[in-house]
């Protein structure tokens, strides 16, 4: 019999019947940089990640934005999870996006986080592909398994294509926090805000003094959170409304 593959939605924190707080990963599809974030989070909620495609033996990566959406969506149907809220750094930010522009057409608004990440197609060279992408195979450890290397540099490869041709057509009505980095490692930030301003009629902004690929650790998720927990807070929320 073959080995059963792992699934697509990873839970995190699980305590009962609470608000699901899903998390998109970035580039690469690592979950790590995220467990401090949920244990941010699991004082008011339950908090999964969908990891990408292509991360285990036998699975492809998916080959756009659109496709990665749709998959992690029908992830998060079949196990019946309903998300209060979506948080996306980098390219999991326009997952997120994505998702809950679909959501949305279902009635469904949940408060979604954006930190890093743009609506529109990514400028790039080979040369920043290939520093990026091994930037992002060294966060694996001093002596990750060979065959584990190969699986993230293809799934980078194939997400980076599908960043390259991704625009964000269609507007967000429920409520949108963007926070942008600060650092010089890229360039879209100002046109990406703009249009994420065009798509989010209910947007708050604010800008992070860390670099993109340093936002999630340890010495800067305070001024992260400090910004996420009163957004996603259950209590505030409800006493907005």
């Amino acid at each position: 019999m073959a080995p059963r593959l792992p699934g697509r939605v990873v839970p995190l924190v699980r305590r009962g019947d609470r608000p699901v707080c899903v998390l998109l990963p970035g580039a690469g599809g690592g979950l790590n940089p995220y467990l401090r974030l949920a244990a941010v989070l699991a004082p008011t909620h339950n908090v999964c990640v969908v990891r990408a495609a292509g991360l285990v033996p036998t699975e492809a990566p998916e080959e756009s934005i659109d496709q990665m959406a749709e998959a992690a969506l029908a992830a998060l149907d079949a196990d019946g999870l309903a998300p209060a809220a979506v948080f996306g750094w980098s390219l999991g930010g326009a997952v997120a996006w994505e998702i809950c522009v679909r959501l949305a057409d279902r009635g469904s608004r949940p408060d979604l986080v954006l930190v890093d990440a743009s609506p529109l197609p990514r400028d790039s060279t080979a040369e920043d592909d290939t520093r990026i992408r091994e930037t992002i195979v060294a966060m694996l450890g001093p002596r990750p398994e060979p065959d584990t290397v190969d699986r993230v540099r293809r799934v980078f490869d194939a997400q980076v294509a599908a960043l390259a041709v991704y625009r964000s057509e269609r507007g967000y009505p429920g409520r949108v926090l963007l926070l942008m980095c600060t650092d010089d490692e890229f360039t879209f930030r100002p046109r990406a805000e703009r249009r994420w301003r065009e798509l989010a009629p209910d947007l708050r902004a604010g800008r992070l003094d860390a670099g993109h690929f340093e936002v999630l650790e340890a010495e800067h998720l305070p001024q992260l959170t400090e910004r996420i927990v009163p957004f996603l807070d259950p209590a505030t929320q409800e006493a907005v409304r």
